[in-house]
């Protein structure tokens, strides 16, 4: 649904008539569409960069279509990183989905590391039973981190 946009965002339901206030709940600063949450909200930034950084690598300021675009060219074959990155970005647009839906209907609010956490917690499980190559310093150091 995210990469369809056919997410039920702020903007969408406005549109619709159905909610009168667009603005994204995470921020507050920017009309709630799927491009702002996933790519331009401060703590989708803020989680992204971490996450990208925790695997060794440097975060750019991509549109939502740059990141689906770079993601669909790039992540190929089988090595840990890019099994990284596939299990990652889906735990992110997953959590950060729930976190703006407690926000929004349950008015609960979790912080920043508190996402980062549950989304290295579901990359952890989903590699446990992978063979990794230990002997390999790019792996060692990805599974250290």
């Amino acid at each position: 649904m995210a990469i369809l946009n056919k997410l039920p965002t702020r903007d969408r339901l406005e549109r619709m008539g159905i909610c009168t206030d667009g603005l994204c709940i995470n921020c507050s600063t920017h009309q709630e569409t799927r491009d702002h949450i996933f790519s331009n909200c401060l703590l989708a930034i803020g989680i992204w960069k971490s996450i990208l950084n925790m695997n060794g690598m440097n975060f750019y300021a991509l549109t939502w279509d740059e990141m689906v675009a770079r993601a669909c060219s790039s992540w190929k074959g089988k090595s840990l990183l890019i099994a990284i990155l596939k299990i990652s970005w889906n735990a992110f647009i997953y959590f950060f989905w729930q976190e703006r839906n407690q926000r929004l209907f349950q008015g609960r609010f979790r912080s920043a590391d508190v996402i980062l956490k549950e989304i290295v917690d579901v990359v952890a499980i989903r590699l446990r039973d992978r063979s990794i190559n230990r002997l390999d310093s790019t792996s060692l150091s990805l599974c250290n981190a």
